[in-house]
């Protein structure tokens, strides 16, 4: 009885979190979906199922052993619906996957934002497990880009980028290296995924439910939540917490985005104007993603409010506004 008095408030606490992410998740998708063709939105439904099942005939099928399954997916309506209807004669099989070798897939960038066109490219990563062989990440790659390939026939620009969460964590990003210039941005890397990307399918950011309080503390915070109960280990995918940004990272993003501003002038200008703004109060620098965060803890869950790109904007007026 005790026991169930202490446990209580965390697993409330727990699932009110999860809830308010969830639903945020959904309503910058559905945005993001109203703005598309209706081939387009057919195609974002059905992506997860694609990697959730490995059967010949349809896109991305490479061989028998390529890598499949996403962790807690079971294909909705809308998916079961854009198969048939992208796929001619597909048919749903109704045996439960035994391996879940993809743990979650985020889509990235300007999904779900102000900044969302129909032009606007995908960017997903693709978190695997991280026991996986060369030659299983190989067949999965291989997957990816076949279907990448696929997507581009229905005038939709996809990237995928596999992640292992593990290497992550440890400041690995190598397979990100022609969007992030690699390793040489970990911790704005993080903070752009934190905010902006968006939950498509499998596993949870575990990152969500560390208090924003305890980011410093992330480690103890991380053991607290999983041993009160609401979460198992194998609902999250952990990438780590952000921390201090080293000041050299700032240094290296900002050249990195003078050489990206060649092909996105405006995009590069913002990035920048961002990290200006953070190496200027380092090292006590608060990040975007603790601001967001911070806000979806205190209740706040309107999406126009949590547009990545709104409180980017909101940010750098304050910024700009404290230089006068």
């Amino acid at each position: 009885m005790k026991a169930s008095k202490l446990t209580a408030p965390e697993e409330v606490s727990i699932r009110t979190i999860r809830e308010r992410f969830v639903n945020l998740n959904y309503a910058r998708l559905k945005r993001t979906q109203d703005l598309m063709r209706v081939r387009q939105r057919d195609l974002l439904d059905l992506l997860p199922l694609l990697f959730h099942i490995n059967q010949k005939g349809l896109p991305g099928f490479v061989s028998a052993q390529t890598p499949y399954g996403v962790a807690g997916y079971t294909p909705g309506d809308a998916a079961i619906a854009a198969a048939k209807k992208l796929l001619g004669g597909f048919q749903q099989d109704r045996r439960p996957a035994r391996v879940f070798d993809i743990h979650a897939i985020f889509l990235m960038g300007s999904a779900g934002t102000v900044a969302f066109s129909p032009k606007s490219d995908f960017d997903i990563w693709l978190c695997h497990n991280p026991e996986l062989s060369p030659t299983q990440i190989q067949r999965l790659q291989e997957k990816a880009v076949a279907i990448e390939e696929w997507a581009e026939t229905l005038g939709l620009e996809v990237h995928f980028f596999l992640m292992d969460a593990e290497r992550f964590r440890r400041g690995e990003t190598k397979d990100l290296s022609t969007e992030s210039s690699g390793s040489a941005q970990h911790h704005l890397l993080l903070d752009e995924f934190y905010r902006t990307g968006l939950w498509l399918a499998g596993r949870y950011p575990l990152w969500w439910f560390v208090p924003p309080d305890e980011e410093s503390n992330y480690e103890q915070a991380v053991a607290r939540v999983l041993k009160s109960g609401p979460l198992s280990p194998h609902e999250v995918i952990d990438l780590g917490p952000i921390g201090e940004v080293p000041a050299n990272e700032y240094f290296g993003a900002a050249l990195w985005q003078v050489y990206k501003g060649i092909d996105s002038p405006y995009k590069s200008v913002l990035k920048i104007s961002l990290i200006e703004s953070y190496a200027d109060s380092h090292p006590h620098t608060r990040l975007l993603c603790t601001q967001f965060k911070d806000a979806i803890y205190k209740g706040i869950t309107d999406v126009d409010e949590l547009d990545p790109y709104i409180m980017l904007l909101h940010h750098l007026e304050s910024f700009v506004a404290q230089q006068d």
